[in-house]
C-alpha cells in the first residue's frame, strides 16, 4: 500500500512538472503594448466613398497602440472587442487565422483583425529581431482594446 501511494505521488509530481513546462513554453508573452492615443467618437459615422465604407451604429472609442513583440513573442490565440487595423513598423509578424492559414507581414505591410468574430494567433517567429506594430482599435466606449484569450486552434501553439 505504501509503495502504491509513493507511485501515485511521483506520478502526480511528474504530471505537474510536465504541464508546467508545457504552459511555460507555449504561454503567450513577450508583448508590450503602449497606448499612444485614445478618444471617443461621440456620433455614429456613415461613410461610403469609392472603395471605402465605414459605419458605426453608436459612439465608439478609437485607440492607437504601439505594440512591441520581443523575439519569439506571441499574443497567443485571441480576439478583440472590435476590429483592428495593424501596420508593421519594424520586423515581421506571422498571423494565423481560424482556418489555419498563415500569413507573414513585414515593414509597411498591414493586416486586419476582425474583432470578436475571428480568433487569430499573432507571433514574432524571429529568434533575434523584435517586431513593432501600430494598431488602431475600434472598440465599444470604455472597453479595453487588448486581447481576450481564446482556445488554441489548428494544433498551433502560441
Amino acid at each position: 500500500m505504501r509503495r502504491l501511494w509513493l507511485v501515485a505521488v511521483v506520478a502526480v509530481a511528474c504530471s505537474v512538472a510536465v504541464a508546467g513546462t508545457v504552459f511555460a513554453v507555449h504561454a503567450p508573452g513577450g508583448v508590450t503594448p503602449v497606448l499612444l492615443a485614445r478618444g471617443t467618437l461621440a456620433e455614429d459615422v456613415k461613410v461610403n466613398f469609392g472603395d471605402i465604407k465605414i459605419q458605426t451604429k453608436d459612439s465608439v472609442d478609437i485607440a492607437t497602440l504601439q505594440v512591441t513583440f520581443a523575439p519569439g513573442g506571441s499574443a497567443g490565440w485571441h480576439i478583440h472587442p472590435g476590429p483592428v487595423f495593424v501596420v508593421i513598423q519594424s520586423g515581421e509578424l506571422s498571423v494565423w487565422d481560424e482556418d489555419c492559414e498563415k500569413n507573414t507581414y513585414g515593414v509597411g505591410e498591414t493586416f486586419f483583425e476582425f474583432g470578436p468574430e475571428m480568433s487569430m494567433l499573432v507571433k514574432n517567429e524571429s529568434g533575434t529581431t523584435p517586431s513593432v506594430v501600430i494598431g488602431t482599435f475600434v472598440v465599444p466606449v470604455g472597453a479595453t482594446p487588448l486581447t481576450i484569450t481564446t482556445p488554441h486552434l489548428c494544433g498551433i501553439e502560441a
